[in-house]
């Protein structure tokens, strides 16, 4: 392959990459097995952003259940393999509605969480 194709292709690259990634409403309408919810929030009192984490662990036709991380995250980029889900009994079930409400924040939520993005493997 000439270079010069070669550097067009790695130029369109991650262009083309971009374009067929799902948007987070995308994957939350479509949810997976194995997804993990990323949610930012702000700690009462607090005026910093963390970030907490839910591993999607069981789909159904109407539901969603998931599995909350024992601790938060300065960043919402954290290594998952360092967060420590919770098996049950700490299961957490949303209807697919219920799901779609996440990307936005409540009115009167005092910490201000929304759901903003979903790292799938």
């Amino acid at each position: 392959m000439p270079s010069s194709i070669r550097r067009l292709c790695l130029l369109l690259l991650p262009l083309l990459s971009a374009c067929s990634d799902e948007t987070v409403q995308e994957k939350v309408a479509n949810p997976k097995a194995g997804d993990v919810y990323v949610v930012q929030f702000q700690p009462a009192g607090a005026t910093t952003t963390r970030y907490f984490f839910y591993h999607l662990y069981r789909v159904t036709p109407d539901s969603a259940y998931l599995h909350p991380a024992r601790q938060d995250s300065p960043t919402a980029d954290a290594d998952l393999r360092q967060l420590a889900f919770e098996p049950l009994p700490k299961t957490i079930a949303y209807t697919r509605a219920e799901l779609v409400e996440l990307l936005n924040e409540q009115p009167g939520d005092a910490t201000k969480s929304k759901l903003i993005q979903v790292r799938r493997p």
